[in-house]
């Protein structure tokens, strides 16, 4: 099972605030869940599955309504 969990994006890249995240797999950036300054109504938080080993697919992203749904939508896509 994997070991998902949010950590400040300014602590690995130069640049992110305090709602921008990377997704972390144990120690390896797998994704980031960030909050938009311009969301769609109702979904400010954006996640998307960064991994390389990861297929790309147009399901590997989405828009949710909190960051614990983010994170939800996010560990599920991750697991499928």
């Amino acid at each position: 099972m994997s070991d998902l969990r949010l950590a400040s994006t300014s602590k690995y890249f130069d640049f992110g605030g305090g709602d921008d995240h990377v997704v972390l797999d144990g120690d390896r950036v797998v994704g980031r869940i960030v909050r938009l300054p311009q969301p769609p109504k109702g979904r400010p938080w954006f996640w998307v599955i960064t991994a390389a080993d990861k297929t790309p697919s147009v399901r590997n992203k989405g828009h949710a309504a909190t960051c614990e749904e983010a994170m939800a939508d996010f560990k599920a896509r991750w697991l499928a």
